[in-house]
């Protein structure tokens, strides 16, 4: 099985019920990266345990990849590569779950995330 990046299919395109979940697909993705972008920006200003310079790159990181994910959202819906490497999203909270138990809000962020890649994969007729 290849992925191409160039030649990929735009996911339900076509009738006013694809847009829809498309477009809800897409804001509750934004929403969870918009959180998880606020979340890294605080742990600069909270009390951590880790060095300052530590700090600064955990907020800096989450940053960039909560700006990056809102860009695949957004510019790379049509690609299956897009959808496929958004799963690391859920992923990520699945591994906070399990490692941290930290249920909330890691099991609810990590479930609205699936819904939202879910609701973004073209429906199979």
């Amino acid at each position: 099985m290849s992925i191409s990046l160039t030649h990929a299919e735009p996911p339900s395109t076509g009738t006013r019920l694809n847009r829809v979940r498309n477009r809800t697909g897409q804001a509750l993705l934004t929403a969870v990266f918009a959180l998880c972008g606020v979340i890294a920006i605080s742990t600069a200003f909270a009390d951590d345990p880790f060095e300052a310079s530590a700090v600064v790159l955990i907020a800096s990181f989450g940053t960039l990849a909560a700006v990056l994910g809102v860009a695949a959202v957004w510019g790379g819906m049509h690609s299956r590569a897009v959808r496929v490497a958004l799963w690391a999203l859920p992923l990520f909270f699945v591994w906070h779950v399990a490692a941290l138990g930290t249920w909330l809000p890691d099991a609810i962020l990590g479930i609205v995330s699936a819904v939202g890649i879910l609701l973004l994969t073209p429906s199979r007729r």
